[in-house]
């Protein structure tokens, strides 16, 4: 296996710069990193594994301002920093309501945001941290170390949460944090230690690994990313022990790999694989292809003759989270294009209710039957829903040209960075990567450009981080005014959106009677859905029976047009409905509201009424066939038929005129309004076009900036008096003449 991954052939050039060596470097030079690394273990176990990265990222920040005129930038960095603009823009659009998404927001929605913040600087400051420490002070070898170790506490926090999936206690920090605080679940899940999640993912409850993280998801992550590290430290650059334990290493680390049922572990080993293969056939190395085709050989064999390959089959056969998925998708991406397609919506939302009813939600027996926020379950989703569309291209544009800088693979740290960034691309769709993978991702591409810079195949004098400072503070006031200028414009199309009135009716329905259910059902999503529901009641609000009442008229498009005006919503697991009318007046909205909302109930009154009189109808027919059935009656071929039993007769009889009884004085009553909230006006909700045109001047700017490397900003030409010359210089003058 030693040089599998190394780029090292009689057809390839070493970088120019002195080969790394054995030494991990000053202590002092690299110790943030070191001390992240290898403390995972007690970060994990004190509570401060999520904290960390981002703890150690505010002391690389410090090291850096120590050093700023000696800073350099990586290439397209530019790029980066101008999708942090944008992630810092979503500030102004947090309380923004977003299509599909719960209303207003709370304190908690700022945490959330300040964490994703934290991370991406956290992110950031790792990559200009690398790039900026000399082969000396911080050597590559170290680093594939530390990240290797990386790995193998990973796999042994996947095996501790296999055979103790039970264990999680309360940490150092946990017990320091306020009770308010601590009661949160973004922090609890922070926080917490926890060696696995039960999850009921095969039918069954199961543990899933997530030690030494939050997250079953960011272990695999973690995982997949440190694995190339993790061969090329044991295998290529490491000492005998660590070639003699590193088969044992993986093949420990497959068991949890199985067990952790984590598809997107998996695409990215076979995807890891196949590129294996790939680059050494590409580069005609008979025998690395040779001994990585007997090792994939015998370790694919290896796992089909074991027990592991139940649990892969079952997994496979089980894809009940495909649909959920694939249901938040479509609303994310909706719901930004349709609310805030240029910025986004700064954060996350709740769903509003979930994929199966407008009721659903989490409950203590089923916790899965929620739908998690818009905006999670991929980074690449929740980029899209967060900084929205054009931040999504900046962010991805970043990552694309690193790639484009590594893909040839010319050197160990080119194909690590390759390997990375293709496990990356998969993880975004799957994963929600704002975490230690995004940490990790930064460390490897600072590493590509501290080499690059090092070899001489990029040159580090155009990219000082004081000329680029030197640069933005010359062109500040010029997007400053592209900045203004698009948020007047933004101002403007705020002020062209039509004023809108919202007024809201609560109404509680009555339970439908259990003598008057039909007992029919159908299936929706695997699930049996009763024939009344409060999806039902829902239905029949914007039916058009009911809304043809209120329009007063029987044209399909008037319906349509009052039905596009109507939202009906439940809190979870309730049956309360909430009926929201739009209107372009107040009163007109309260008028509706109500007129809807009576039409409801007489529409629902009409059906529990139709619904008791056709039971009446059952029932009596019923009764008097079983007096047909008490009387002797004679056959066609002339026998008597004997009537039924005196007592059995009377106890059908008296059973079913029980329940006549019953239907005849049944309730009717469709339901009662609990709550009229007077019309209000909706707000515009402004933020978005004034951000949005904001955001865009900002843009339009760079671009313009970007495609004249040397144009400066014309600058307003001031009238400046006539200044006297210095003592000196006239005396100077006057020698001369």
């Amino acid at each position: 296996m030693t040089g599998m991954l190394t780029a090292r052939g009689p057809d390839r050039v070493e970088p120019a710069s002195p080969a790394p060596s054995r030494s991990t470097g000053s202590w002092s030079a690299h110790w943030p990193l070191s001390v992240l690394f290898l403390g995972v273990p007690l970060w994990w176990a004190i509570g401060f594994m999520t904290i960390m990265p981002i703890a150690m990222s505010v002391v690389m920040a410090d090291q850096l301002l120590r050093r700023k005129r000696s800073v350099v930038l990586p290439r397209g960095f530019a790029l980066w920093a101008l999708f942090l603009v944008w992630v810092a823009l979503g500030v102004f659009v947090l309380w923004v309501d977003a299509p599909g998404a719960v209303p207003g927001g709370g304190p908690a929605r700022l945490l959330v945001f300040t964490v994703r913040c934290a991370w991406y600087f956290a992110g950031t400051m790792a990559l200009l941290w690398v790039a900026n420490r000399s082969e000396a002070e911080l050597p590559t070898r170290w680093v594939y170390q530390l990240l290797g170790a990386l790995f193998v506490v990973t796999a042994a926090g996947g095996m501790l949460g296999l055979l103790f999936p039970l264990l999680q206690f309360p940490s150092l920090v946990e017990l320091m944090l306020p009770a308010g605080l601590r009661s949160n679940a973004l922090v609890q899940s922070m926080v917490h230690p926890s060696a696995a999640d039960i999850q009921d993912v095969l039918g069954r409850l199961g543990p899933r690994p997530k030690a030494p993280f939050a997250y079953s998801n960011s272990w695999g992550s973690v995982l997949a990313l440190t694995l190339p590290f993790f061969l090329v430290a044991w295998f290529r650059d490491g000492r005998r022990w660590q070639r003699v334990l590193g088969p044992l290493v993986l093949l420990g680390a497959a068991v949890p790999v199985v067990y952790s049922l984590n598809r997107g572990l998996w695409l990215c080993l076979v995807l890891g694989a196949v590129f294996l293969l790939a680059l050494q056939v590409h580069r005609r190395r008979l025998a690395p292809l040779i001994v990585t085709t007997v090792l994939l050989v015998g370790l694919g064999m290896a796992f089909v003759s074991s027990p592991l390959v139940t649990i892969f089959e079952e997994r496979l056969n089980h894809q009940h989270s495909n649909d959920r998925r694939g249901d938040l998708v479509v609303q994310t991406v909706e719901s930004a294009a349709t609310g805030s397609p240029v910025v986004g919506f700064g954060s996350t939302r709740d769903v509003q209710g979930n994929f199966d009813s407008i009721a659903g939600g989490s409950t203590a027996d089923c916790s899965a039957c929620g739908v998690p926020p818009l905006g999670t379950q991929g980074q690449l989703w929740g980029v899209i829903f967060a900084q929205g569309f054009v931040g999504t291209a900046l962010f991805l544009l970043f990552f694309l040209y690193v790639f484009a800088r590594c893909w040839r693979c010319r050197t160990t740290t080119e194909t690590l960075c390759a390997f990375v960034l293709g496990f990356f691309g998969v993880q975004l769709v799957v994963y929600d990567t704002l975490d230690m993978p995004i940490v990790l991702v930064m460390i490897v591409i600072g590493l590509l450009c501290r080499e690059q810079y090092a070899s001489g195949r990029d040159d580090p004098t155009g990219h000082s981080a004081v000329a680029a400072w030197v640069r933005v503070r010359e062109v500040a006031p010029f997007l400053a005014v592209l900045m203004a200028a698009g948020a007047v414009v933004g101002t403007g199309v705020a002020l062209l959106i039509p004023s809108v009135s919202t007024a809201t009716v609560k109404i509680l329905p009555t339970e439908l009677p259990v003598y008057l259910n039909t007992g029919q059902s159908s299936v929706s999503r695997g699930r049996t859905v009763k024939d009344r529901t409060v999806d039902t009641e829902a239905a029949l609000v914007v039916s058009g029976e009911t809304l043809g009442r209120v329009a007063g008229v029987s044209n399909p498009s008037a319906i349509n047009e009052l039905r596009d005006r109507i939202s009906v919503t439940a809190p979870p697991n309730t049956r309360l409905l909430t009926i929201q009318v739009r209107d372009s007046t107040s009163v007109r909205a309260e008028d509706t509201a109500r007129r809807v909302a009576a039409s409801y109930l007489a529409r629902r009154t009409e059906f529990l009424v139709t619904r008791k009189e056709e039971g009446l109808a059952q029932e009596r027919r019923h009764l008097a066939a079983l007096w047909a059935a008490s009387q002797p009656r004679t056959e066609v071929n002339g026998s008597v038929r004997a009537p039924l039993s005196g007592v059995a007769a009377r106890t059908a009889r008296n059973r079913v005129q029980t329940r006549i009884t019953r239907l005849s004085l049944a309730p009717t009553n469709a339901g009662e309004v609990t709550a009229v909230r007077p019309a209000e006006q909706a707000r515009k909700q402004a933020e978005v076009p004034i951000t949005s045109g904001a955001a865009l001047g900002i843009a339009f700017g760079a671009i313009l900036i970007a495609s004249r490397r040397n144009w400066r900003p014309p600058r307003l030409r001031r009238r400046r008096a006539p200044q006297r010359p210095h003592a000196s210089l006239v005396r100077e003058d006057a020698r001369r003449r």
